[in-house]
């Protein structure tokens, strides 16, 4: 699964997103037959990371030289200087978000490179240590086609959303803010991509344990095709314990390689939905020339809303599947008095103690944490921004 997300991952180079660190030529595993041969290979890699690393510093000035000459180029139309200023702090929004998107991709590669890797280390030890059947056959058609969903809503709901706004009245910047809404949707469907796998993984390892508990509490209803001499052994808790520290790892290395993003992301998301219900309601009421507005707003809302709610609910799940692994730890009945099953007893307890200590969750940087109370959120801000930008329209 970690070499097709790397696949997928290549393209997002152009937006900033990801770049590989540079590989360590000293340790490659294949030694040439002449010091002369390896030159030209050696030479190209080391030549093609410096020009994806000098593309991502060149990226950042790009985007302030864009966002500066958005400014510059639209003025304020006497009369509107509310739905200007609104419009701005937008724009502004945008702009600040992809820029610490692409800073995040500079910065933070190491860390966006290490969650890869543990994806792949987790993967390998559901399979090898517990020998869980992790489902690759449908897990990857699952995920590809949730990319593509995602990336074909989006298309096509931006294409009908330019094709009914080129006819309206607009005071904005979105011509100029075009690479921004890009970036911002195309980073958001990525950490999806992300979520996904890890809700597999999470649930995964629940299974494992919930075969763990029905031996413990029910051995009369053990299913034939499953190890349980292995399943009661410290080893095989062992390997428990060491894939979850795996898993609450990868989510720590998610908040801090994307945390910034997502907290600029979802502020901006707020904003924008503020400023498009704003607009719609400029054009029910008869406030501007073309009274369709909302018809355009409806198809540039609702690919950013699926997403958005897609992305906290698998962060939902996440959290609950944890709570689930928790549970299920405490459930475990130990009845033997003997001294190996005194030594399972004293891990499963600090096992136990350390979830109940700890929650996997998703968060921006502790601003927020991504879950379906998110979602109310967002409804009440946008609420509150819209009732204040409309006492000041009547004002």
């Amino acid at each position: 699964m970690e070499q097709q997300i790397r696949a997928w991952l290549r393209y997002s180079l152009v937006f900033g997103f990801y770049m590989s660190p540079t590989t360590n030529i000293s340790n490659n595993s294949a030694q040439p037959t002449s010091l002369y041969a390896a030159l030209p290979r050696n030479g190209f890699k080391f030549s093609l990371q410096r020009l994806k690393k000098l593309y991502l510093f060149a990226l950042l000035p790009w985007l302030c030289g864009l966002y500066v000459n958005g400014l510059l180029s639209r003025k304020p139309v006497p009369g509107t200087m509310l739905s200007w200023t609104v419009a701005t702090m937008f724009f502004s929004s945008q702009a600040l978000s992809t820029i610490l998107m692409t800073a995040e991709g500079i910065w933070r590669q190491q860390q966006h490179e290490t969650f890869l890797r543990l994806l792949h280390e987790i993967e390998f030890s559901l399979r090898l240590r517990l020998r869980q059947d992790i489902k690759l056959d449908w897990l990857l058609p699952n995920v590809r086609q949730l990319l593509r969903f995602m990336l074909w809503l989006s298309v096509i709901c931006v294409l009908i959303f330019v094709y009914n706004f080129v006819k309206l009245q607009y005071i904005g910047y979105f011509w100029y803010s075009i690479w921004f809404a890009v970036a911002m949707r195309l980073r958001l469907i990525q950490l999806l991509i992300y979520m996904r796998v890890l809700r597999h993984y999470l649930e995964c390892l629940c299974l494992k344990l919930q075969q763990l508990v029905a031996y413990r509490t029910a051995p009369s209803q053990q299913l034939l095709d499953i190890n349980y001499e292995k399943l009661q052994t410290l080893d095989c808790l062992l390997a428990i314990k060491q894939i979850y520290d795996l898993l609450y790892k990868a989510f720590e290395l998610l908040n801090e390689f994307a945390g910034l993003s997502l907290f600029s992301v979802i502020f901006s998301y707020m904003l924008d939905y503020g400023c498009t219900l704003y607009w719609a309601l400029l054009s029910w009421e008869g406030y501007l020339e073309r009274r369709n507005y909302y018809v355009a707003c409806f198809w540039w809302l609702l690919p950013m809303t699926i997403t958005i709610w897609h992305l906290c609910y698998l962060c939902h799940n996440c959290k609950q599947l944890d709570r689930l692994i928790a549970n299920l730890l405490a459930r475990i009945i130990i009845v033997s008095s003997t001294q190996s099953m005194c030594a399972y007893r004293i891990f499963l307890q600090q096992f136990s103690t350390q979830l109940q200590l700890q929650c996997i969750e998703v968060t921006a940087r502790n601003f927020f944490t991504l879950n379906l109370r998110l979602i109310m959120s967002i409804c009440t801000s946008t609420a509150a921004c819209l009732v204040i930008i409309i006492q000041f329209l009547n004002i």
